[in-house]
């Protein structure tokens, strides 16, 4: 026996929407994914960031997605996933302890009761202190990264007599002006559904971990238009994540000069990509990628550096970026001598992550590819 569902999936990146429907597929020991329609489209690209037009042209293009992806199939979905990439949410860490002169028992009411508390204790800081959006912020998700009995690691805390507890916690807190937006626009289209919301590297993580496995010390990449986000995977637990404000958009405000606006510059890198160029324009584009993955590979390894669990580095990159640029993102994290240098072999491993597990995993209804975030968003879901 197997069964079906109809879901919408879409992926508010940091400059573009992307969205989907999908029917998965249910069988006794096989899932199989199929995108039945999807649509991407840019923001907008911008010279300086405004923030009310930002949220406004995102908005729209939300609408223009759903509108095209409603268009293009007749199926009513059941429900709604949303992958949000930076600047769209802000991950925190937090860490919880818990001690008593004398023994207690660690049960999951007590460590539900800590991690609710904290959580309070966070909103009412982020609410005090506000943030790009406005003051209020939501809570997306949230998951226990690390727990410690006294002293010592375990992933089986429930039960023990102890004397000390201590909690590691990542915390996902999207802005409530935002994401209030985002789903009464989405519940306008489709009525009330459910939407469950993430981010964009923990569905990557997901679909990793369900769909083949991911090395029990890795690190998720997910390059997008204006922020890049890092996720950190240790003994095969998401733990943190990370970001830094450098995408793509970078590099064509790189080949955007007095005599050349940003659409030729997109044009310049789909030639580089094809290699259609002649000599001279091949060069510049040359240059301004070195430029780029330069600058890149600095926050990068900033980020790594701070966010490493133990003495050596991972040595195993997820990539989730625009197919024009993983090429170029996995020869620099190779080549990097900080990231070789930190490692225990001397080596780095760099795999794209729709190469990997969803070419098996997920089809489209046509001849054209998967678009890759969309494809994770659509195999994180059939886990909830």
């Amino acid at each position: 026996m197997s069964t079906s569902k109809a879901i919408a999936v879409f992926d508010i990146s940091s400059s573009s929407v992307g969205g989907a429907h999908a029917l998965i597929e249910q069988g006794s020991n096989h899932t199989n994914v199929t995108l039945l329609v999807q649509d991407r489209r840019d923001s907008g690209f911008e010279e300086e960031l405004d923030i009310e037009r930002f949220v406004n042209d995102t908005a729209r293009t939300l609408e223009t997605v759903i509108d095209h992806v409603r268009t293009g199939d007749v199926h009513h979905p059941d429900y709604i996933q949303v992958t949000l990439s930076s600047p769209w949410y802000t991950a925190v860490t937090r860490t919880i302890t818990y001690s008593k002169s004398t023994a207690f028992s660690c049960t999951k009411r007590l460590v539900n009761s800590l991690v609710e508390k904290d959580i309070a204790a966070l909103l009412k800081e982020y609410s005090a202190t506000g943030n790009t959006f406005g003051s209020e912020s939501k809570v997306a998700e949230q998951h226990i990264a690390r727990c410690t009995l006294n002293g010592y690691e375990t992933s089986n805390p429930y039960g023990k007599k102890v004397q000390s507890l201590e909690l590691t916690l990542t915390v996902t807190l999207v802005p409530l002006i935002v994401i209030e937006r985002f789903n009464s626009i989405l519940r306008r289209s489709y009525g009330d559904r459910p939407i469950h919301v993430t981010t964009g590297v923990h569905a990557a993580f997901v679909a990793l971990r369900d769909n083949g496995g991911i090395e029990e010390a890795s690190v998720i990449i997910d390059l997008g238009e204006e922020v890049t986000d890092v996720a950190f995977v240790k003994h095969g637990v998401f733990i943190s994540q990370h970001s830094f404000p450098l995408g793509t958009y970078e590099l064509y405000r790189l080949l955007t000069t007095a005599k050349r606006n940003s659409i030729e510059a997109r044009a310049l890198i789909e030639g580089y990509r094809l290699k259609k160029l002649s000599a001279s324009p091949m060069k510049t584009v040359e240059k301004a990628f070195q430029e780029f993955i330069t600058h890149w590979m600095s926050g990068l390894t900033a980020v790594v550096e701070q966010g490493q669990q133990g003495f050596h580095l991972p040595a195993t990159y997820y990539i989730c970026a625009d197919s024009r640029f993983t090429t170029v993102i996995a020869d620099a994290l190779i080549a990097d001598p900080f990231l070789r240098h930190g490692t225990a072999g001397g080596h780095v491993r760099a795999f794209v992550a729709d190469d990997l597990h969803l070419a098996a995993g997920v089809k489209t209804r046509g001849a054209e590819a998967p678009d890759a975030a969309l494809a994770l968003a659509a195999l994180c879901s059939e886990r909830v």
